[in-house]
């Protein structure tokens, strides 16, 4: 679903380096509510997968998107990775950059863990990239959410079962 880009970046890997401003970038995007949503559950006190997430730096160096991606396991054992949050500087956003962030996290993660990725998000943005909805209780989240914004993608080329279970934070995996 590769999209022309109308917005110059470097797309590079995640790293503690970038971590207050993508922080920024979150409240910004998403405000101070989004520490109370289910997703955020996934997110506290686990370490994002670096290796398999981006942040894309404007020319003149600020950090104008981030997506990332952190190891989740079901009560059921179950290994997946959780991808969110995306967010793009308001003043970049409608240029494609991240469906960018989006396009390569996924293949970053396809290439080096082959795991199955979980997110909370819209089908109708998410479907194009292989995601689809999981079916009703088949996946647990740790609180509230829409049940039809559960979305799940298998790594391609793999015949992986959908995750089910309770989802939990899976450290280092």
């Amino acid at each position: 679903m590769t999209q022309e880009l109308t917005v110059t970046f470097d797309l590079l890997p995640d790293a503690a380096v970038y971590d207050a401003d993508a922080e920024a970038l979150y409240a910004l995007a998403f405000g101070p509510g989004r520490h109370a949503k289910a997703a955020a559950r996934l997110r506290e006190g686990n370490s994002c997968r670096r290796d398999v997430s981006f942040v894309a730096i404007s020319e003149a160096g600020e950090l104008v998107g981030a997506c990332r991606l952190w190891p989740l396991v079901t009560d059921q054992g179950h290994k997946a990775l959780f991808l969110g949050p995306i967010a793009v500087a308001p003043d970049q956003q409608g240029q494609g950059l991240g469906g960018k962030l989006v396009e390569d996290c996924l293949a970053a993660s396809d290439n080096l863990t082959g795991l199955p990725i979980i997110l909370v998000g819209d089908l109708a943005f998410f479907e194009p990239y292989g995601f689809r909805r999981v079916l009703k209780g088949q996946m647990i989240l740790p609180g509230p959410a829409d049940p039809n914004r559960l979305l799940w993608r298998p790594s391609p080329g793999l015949d992986v079962a959908i995750p089910a279970g309770k989802l939990l934070i899976q450290a280092a995996l």
